[in-house]
């Protein structure tokens, strides 16, 4: 009997500095980068898993001539009209070089 006794209270004592340890360290983890204290994980936070790579291709639905400035807008999330008509001051302040680019970029971009 004094042996359980004796072993109660350690066991006690050691499930308490445990729980005393959990506790802390929940206390002290900074949330992950991207989510303010008490907010709920989303999409980009753990919940789920990460989306696929994006991949650089033409567009074939937006391709007034090949789909090079749709496929840029499109991998970098921006207009496609704001990237064409930055191709065209490209291609009038860059003479040869822009124009050399998008040709180059219409023949190594594959196809969506």
């Amino acid at each position: 009997m004094t042996e359980q006794q004796t072993n109660q209270p350690t066991d006690q004592s050691t499930d308490q500095s445990t729980d005393q340890q959990t506790h802390q360290q929940a206390q002290t983890q900074p949330p992950p980068p991207g989510q303010a204290q008490g907010q709920t994980p989303g999409y980009y936070q753990g919940q789920y898993p990460p989306p696929p790579y994006r991949r650089l291709t033409r567009t074939s639905w937006d391709a007034p001539i090949s789909g090079v400035c749709g496929g840029l807008a499109r991998y970098f999330g921006l207009d496609p009209t704001l990237v064409r008509v930055l191709a065209v001051l490209l291609a009038v302040f860059t003479f040869p070089a822009a124009i050399i680019a998008y040709i180059v970029a219409w023949a190594v971009m594959p196809k969506e």
